[in-house]
């Protein structure tokens, strides 16, 4: 699918394949917040899930490890040697060979550099770091961004967690990289929204200004014009807040907690006071703020609310639609036009045909409640998963399995491929998710027992097409027939949308 560089618009891809088809110097401010033992978020719900292949889910656990891929990055990154990285990521391989932080910066070295060419010149770019990976990327974002730009290392403390008693001194805090393109980046004050003024500066808040030494300090700018007085009999003027102080690198700002408002149950979501601060520190209204990994879309919304333009990046089609849906339409918003995201079947075919990989995450995430398969490679065709929600105790078999395919026509082979590893993994029930309608799929035997809820009675294995999809409004429940199912993320039961309570 052609990507076409536009403000204002949602993109699904790999951040890497979509900001190399952006301009030069064409984005004013990046805020990042890269995941890097993410994975550990929604693998506990498929423990007990019954599946015999441990290794599947496995790959939930951990994103980042070292594989052939990971092997060519590296090898890619030591031979580009315009990348100022490359020979970082060379002496990590001597000092952590074969390992996932090898995989996971060489991963972040590539990306970093290409958003180091598309930042312009009074720019700045936020990296908000894993505790175990902040070290490492320091390195990394020196060498792009070079010493002499690091501005700040700011800790994000969480002030409303209380520390426990551990082997180790409880974690209470994040770290975000500061750093900007040049030595003149865009840097507005921003003033402590905690502070409280003394009873000195009080008083000089209510009068509204103040005589020093022949200097004029204005608090207010109404409240002296009404007081008459020329300002042009003073040799200097100045305009104050009654010294409030502007933040230092240390962001007291609560963690979501389980009621606020703004939550979303997204695994990974920050409260929007912590990029509505950024946002607000490094850009002016009408500037182009980028988010490589927009996830639930909180710098999305931070950039919308200040009069920003804005783009989001996400690997996960559903966090695409979130964001939309979330951050864009609860502010009167028109829904940001979405790039990277089939819109018909045309798009969709194309899709298959020229990212599979992409396709197949895609249609699993089609159906809310399933989480698609990490692993591509070495899957034994189990593209995706889900789970049951609240069932009998006398039922072992609790998950789902999804095998996709973008081929075109009928899929009988892949119906019984997946016939025979719902049967062989113990599965409770499994989707084949095809391109085009099954119409045939009625004649299809199969010898799986039917799930049953007490009066309740479903498949134990259906069809469901991307054709059928459009053809319905997008709707999945007029195609499938599915009992409750888990939210994959946080275990609870699903709801209409993906991260509503």
């Amino acid at each position: 699918m052609n990507i076409q560089f536009q403000p204002n618009t949602l993109y699904y891809g790999d951040c890497l394949d979509i900001m190399t088809t952006f301009p030069e110097k064409s984005v004013d401010l990046i805020c990042l917040d890269p995941p890097f033992n993410s994975d550990r978020r929604y693998n506990n719900i498929f423990k007990n899930s019954g599946l015999k292949t441990e290794a599947q889910i496995k790959a939930f656990d951990d994103v980042w490890h070292w594989d052939e891929a990971s092997a060519e990055r590296v090898q890619r990154l030591k031979n580009a040697v315009a990348n100022p990285a490359s020979k970082v990521i060379a002496g990590f391989e001597g000092f952590i060979p074969k390992s996932k932080m090898l995989s996971y910066t060489s991963y972040m070295a590539e990306r970093l550099f290409v958003m180091h060419r598309i930042l312009s010149d009074t720019g700045s770019i936020y990296l908000h770091c894993d505790p175990y990976a902040s070290h490492y990327l320091k390195l990394v974002m020196d060498a792009i961004f070079g010493e002499q730009n690091f501005r700040n290392e700011i800790v994000w403390f969480y002030n409303n967690r209380l520390a426990r008693k551990s082997k180790n001194f409880s974690r209470l805090h994040d770290i975000i990289l500061l750093y900007s393109k040049t030595r003149n980046p865009t840097n507005n004050p921003i003033y402590d929204e905690n502070w409280k003024p003394s009873p000195t500066q009080q008083r000089r808040l209510e009068r509204g200004y103040e005589f020093r030494k022949g200097d004029l300090i204005i608090y207010d700018e109404k409240k002296f014009n009404e007081s008459g007085i020329d300002k042009s009999q003073y040799a200097n003027v100045y305009y104050s807040s009654a010294d409030q102080p502007p933040v230092g690198d240390v962001w007291i700002i609560p963690i979501l907690n389980p009621m606020a408002k703004e939550r979303l149950n997204y695994p990974t979501q920050k409260p929007l006071k912590l990029y509505d601060r950024i946002v607000k520190a490094s850009s002016n209204p009408g500037d182009l703020v980028l988010d490589p990994f927009a996830g639930c879309g909180t710098t999305v919304e931070a950039a919308l609310i200040n009069q920003r333009n804005v783009i989001g990046i996400d690997i996960l089609p559903f966090a695409i639609r979130l964001i939309n849906e979330h951050r864009i339409k609860p502010h009167g918003k028109e829904p940001f036009p979405m790039q990277g995201i089939p819109v018909d079947m045309d798009t969709a075919t194309q899709l298959a045909k020229t990212a599979p990989f992409k396709f197949q995450d895609w249609a699993v995430s089609l159906i809310n409640g399933f989480a698609a398969n990490p692993q591509k490679v070495g899957d034994d065709g189990i593209d995706g998963f889900g789970m049951l929600f609240n069932t009998p105790d006398n039922l072992e078999r609790k998950a789902i399995i999804v095998q996709v395919t973008g081929a075109s026509g009928s899929q009988k082979a892949k119906y019984d491929r997946l016939h025979a590893n719902v049967r062989n993994e113990n599965a409770a029930m499994g989707i084949l998710i095809t391109l085009d309608a099954q119409n045939a799929q009625r004649n299809w035997t199969h010898t799986l027992e039917s799930v049953k809820f007490g009066a309740s009675e479903y498949p134990p294995i259906q069809c469901f097409s991307v054709e059928e999809y459009f053809r319905y409004d997008q709707d999945p429940n007029k195609i499938l027939k599915l009992p409750s199912l888990a939210n994959p993320w946080t275990g609870k039961q699903m709801q209409p949308t993906l991260f509503d309570f």
